[in-house]
């Protein structure tokens, strides 16, 4: 058998240490003996076991949740040509999820997660018989884990609500895993617990493995800027919690922000100092340089001047190449051909570019909702937030996916490498097929994309916006006492005047505040959270420097309802097919205590689904999946989804 390392760049084979897992209520096989008595005796045995867990996220029942999950019930997507081939997810897709369709299960995340419960568990011991295993080896190995345990979590929470949580590995047959599902909360709460001490044990980059650069390394494993990004996220959920109290929220989306700030930071000086993979790399030749002009952000630009280079525009190396400047943790294949290695191949299924061996025939079972583009008539080329793409301008309605008059809407994010012609946005819809050709991945060896710097950046301006409602809310209330105030008690009050605004700050002054955690008004926090979605809007709206109609004003923002939704336009933009929509729309809707934006969002897509699942959709639990039948009767702690209890088909095929 060929050395692993030959199989998989800086991945291990799973079977090294004899994993498995049934199908999931935590019921789990035990490790062999022969692992238990001879595998764990040196930093090698660890680091194998460390890189299984990194196998398992790039198995396809990982990537399958993260694009259903989070990408296929939403508002992005809809029913593409192949779709009778795939039954179940032809019925989620209509809204008609029965507790047996096979996209409920979640063995494939526990996998993972059993995964890192072992290294956690076993590797301490290692560090007393192998004096080459060091402690910061040990605490670098255990930050990787509870990182990659802790999205793991994350997902199964979002996608669930309450999960059965453990940290213990599967040792014998002695252990019992059948535990009931613990709340959404608390589960957040514990992962925040889990994953904070060991925050700043993992590297700030990684050194080369064999056969990967330095790039493909540090973005392909968890680094320091991976845990503090997943923190971020910990903490924006943790807030968006209508059942929290407002101090609690407002503290909550204060760490949010503080850990945003740290990892901003960090990709800024990355790039000054030219720190990015081997540091041979120019950035200065991909980055928008009017973005980072005006805002300080050193995105990758579409266009470098007035020009579209389809080989080195954002587009080609965030998800093309991948592993780019921009990125903080993605899963990463070995972009080859070869069967040697593992292959993205649900992206293909899913999103297309896969061909079946025998009949050379793509499939397709998802196509991009036409809804992302208005076609109006009383809409204009100036920005509107009345519809996701109002303005033509924008490159992400060229390259992420491809349309036509009449025809469907095809999604190219994750298919293609790069653009093999020169296209360009305009005053008019561009057809993609006229303007621009692709270059499609072979075998598709697509990374997958966890974090990325403008999420980060999107991520802080949420918790902007949120804290600076909040703050609005506790002011508001506070407004009473204040106007009963006496003279005396307002005395020295004049010369605080126009502290909480900004409109007599200068946009140079506003700039110069690098930290959010820094800003202390709501009008503070509303100004910067508009700058940042600002940049990201920015570096895909190059024209925007030509006219300004084409970019959001601030001017037509003045509620917290404005900017939110200001605000998940532009991560609808920005983040289209990459599992993030769905969640976008339930952390709203936790947030809110309802779902009624939730259900407007989704009203178009299950327009034909009939009142059975219409009717549903009022309800909160209806957001989540229901536990897979079968966990249920292996696992009779677990207590149903109440939105999915009826086993009758609620829409007919």
């Amino acid at each position: 058998m060929k050395n692993i390392k030959n199989k998989i760049k800086f991945i291990a084979a799973s079977a090294v240490v004899g994993l498995s897992v049934t199908g999931c209520s935590l019921d789990m096989l035990p490790l062999n003996d022969v692992v238990l008595e001879n595998y764990w005796t040196n930093k090698e045995d660890v680091q194998s076991v460390v890189n299984s867990c990194y196998a398992g996220l790039m198995e396809n029942g990982y990537i399958t949740n993260l694009i259903v999950w989070g990408e296929t019930r939403s508002d992005n997507v809809l029913a593409g040509p192949d779709i009778d081939k795939n039954a179940n997810l032809k019925n989620l897709l209509k809204g008609n999820l029965k507790t047996t369709n096979s996209y409920c299960d979640w063995s494939a995340m526990y996998k993972v997660i059993n995964r890192c419960n072992t290294v956690i568990y076993y590797a301490p011991q290692v560090e007393k018989e192998d004096p080459n295993y060091t402690k910061s080896l040990l605490d670098g190995n255990i930050a990787e884990c509870k990182a990659l345990r802790a999205m793991s979590y994350l997902t199964l929470a979002k996608t669930f609500k309450n999960v059965p949580y453990c940290t213990e590995p599967s040792i014998d047959d002695s252990q019992q895993y059948r535990r009931p599902a613990i709340p959404f909360a608390d589960v957040i709460d514990s992962l925040i617990k889990d994953v904070e001490p060991y925050k700043d044990a993992a590297p700030l980059k990684n050194i080369a493995a064999d056969g990967c650069t330095i790039a493909e390394q540090s973005t392909g494993k968890i680094t320091r800027a991976a845990m503090y990004s997943l923190l971020a996220e910990l903490y924006l959920w943790k807030a968006s919690d209508a059942n929290r109290d407002r101090s609690t929220q407002m503290e909550a989306y204060r760490e949010c922000i503080r850990y945003c700030d740290w990892v901003l930071n960090y990709k800024a000086e990355q790039y000054r100092t030219n720190q990015f993979g081997d540091g041979k790399l120019d950035l200065t030749k991909y980055v928008d340089k009017e973005v980072l002009t005006k805002y300080g952000f050193p995105l990758l630009a579409e266009e470098a001047g007035s020009t579209f280079s389809p080989n080195t525009c954002a587009f080609t190396q965030i998800f093309g190449q991948g592993n780019s400047f921009e990125s903080i943790f993605e899963i990463t294949y070995m972009h080859t051909s070869s069967e040697s290695y593992a292959k993205n191949t649900e992206v293909g299924l899913m999103y297309g570019g896969y061909k079946d061996k025998m009949a050379q025939a793509e499939t397709v079972y998802l196509v991009a909702s036409e809804d992302l583009l208005s076609n109006s008539s009383d809409l204009t080329n100036n920005y509107s937030d009345l519809h996701p793409f109002t303005s033509k301008s924008d490159y992400r309605t060229l390259l992420p996916f491809q349309y036509a008059d009449g025809g469907t809407f095809a999604i190219r994010k994750y298919v293609e490498r790069y653009a093999a012609s020169d296209g360009k946005v305009g005053s008019t819809w561009l057809k993609t097929s006229d303007n621009v050709s692709y270059r499609s991945f072979l075998s598709n060896y697509a990374n997958w994309i966890v974090y990325r710097l403008t999420e980060i950046m999107l991520f802080r301006a949420e918790a902007e916006i949120e804290l600076a409602g909040l703050m609005q809310a506790a002011m508001s209330e506070n407004a009473t006492d204040d106007d009963n105030a006496t003279d005396s008690d307002n005395a020295g009050d004049d010369e605080n005047a126009g502290s909480d605004n900004t409109e007599g700050t200068s946009a140079k002054q506003r700039k110069a505040i690098s930290q959010g955690s820094a800003l202390g008004t709501p009008d503070e926090l509303y100004q910067d959270a508009f700058d940042l979605i600002s940049a990201v809007y920015l570096r895909s709206n190059p024209a925007v420097k030509n006219s300004a109609n084409f970019a959001p004003n601030i001017s037509n923002y003045k509620t917290l309802s404005d900017f939110e939704t200001l605000l998940m336009n532009e991560r609808r933009r920005e983040f289209l097919f990459e599992g993030k929509r769905y969640f976008d729309l339930v952390r709203q809707a936790r947030r809110d205590g309802n779902t009624q934006r939730f259900r407007g969002a989704l009203t178009s897509k299950y327009s034909g689904a009939g009142k059975a699942v219409t009717s549903k959709m009022i309800m909160m639990d209806f957001m989540y999946m229901p536990y897979l039948k079968t966990q249920v009767q292996v696992n009779p702690t677990l207590v149903q989804n109440s939105a999915f209890e009826d086993e009758e088909e609620s829409v007919k095929n």
